[in-house]
């Protein structure tokens, strides 16, 4: 029997709601075995696809182009190709999927250290998408 876990969802919209986050239960995020095989990786960049107002220090969401993540990939940050404003910390998308399952990654959350803006086009940073399997 496993525990339970929470997935926690953040996003602006959520703020129109009066909500600055939404806690999900999920089922089958247990430990498991990969194995990974860094043969046919892939270096990916993650590119802005809105413009978003920083203040220095802020973190916010920006919406990217869309990045196709296979079933059993394994998704990894690179810290080579990066944006000299901030830090890109995630990727994902605002529905949970399993290792198991393709995913596709529109939303990135990203740290500016100065007072700026991100556009649309601008390089977030990147990352490797590595075969996995369960082992």
């Amino acid at each position: 029997m496993s525990e339970k876990i929470y997935i926690i969802s953040c996003g602006q919209d959520l703020g129109s709601l009066g909500m600055d986050r939404m806690r999900t239960s999920v089922e089958g995020l247990e430990e498991a075995r990969v194995a990974l095989d860094w043969s046919k990786t892939r270096l990916v960049p993650v590119i802005a696809s809105e413009k978003v107002a920083y203040q220095g220090g802020e973190t916010k969401i920006v919406s990217i182009k869309p990045i196709k993540v296979p079933a059993y990939h394994v998704v990894f940050r690179s810290f080579y190709g990066s944006n000299g404003m901030g830090e890109l910390a995630c990727i994902g998308s605002t529905e949970m999927k399993k290792y198991s399952e393709e995913r596709t990654a529109d939303m990135s959350m990203f740290s500016s250290r100065i007072k700026a803006s991100v556009l649309p086009g601008d390089l977030l940073g990147q990352v490797l998408i590595v075969l996995g399997k369960r082992a």
